[in-house]
């Protein structure tokens, strides 16, 4: 199981700031939507960023082909 991050940590990892996933969880954009709320916190699983970032990255190699 992933140590979960928190909003924090997760912004920091996607050399984000913490406002900028508050706003994208709002607008439930990723990655800002993939956070679960656990009591008052929101929290991020480390796989579901990178699957996301994966994607992004898939993204971008299908539209340069």
């Amino acid at each position: 199981m992933d140590r979960l991050l928190t909003i924090e940590e997760t912004a920091e990892y996607l050399r984000l700031t913490p406002g900028a996933l508050y706003t994208q969880r709002y607008r439930r954009e990723k990655p800002g939507a993939l956070g679960v709320r656990i009591g008052r916190r929101i929290l991020y699983r480390p796989s579901d960023i990178d699957r996301f970032l994966d994607e992004k990255q898939n993204e971008a190699a299908a539209k340069n082909r």
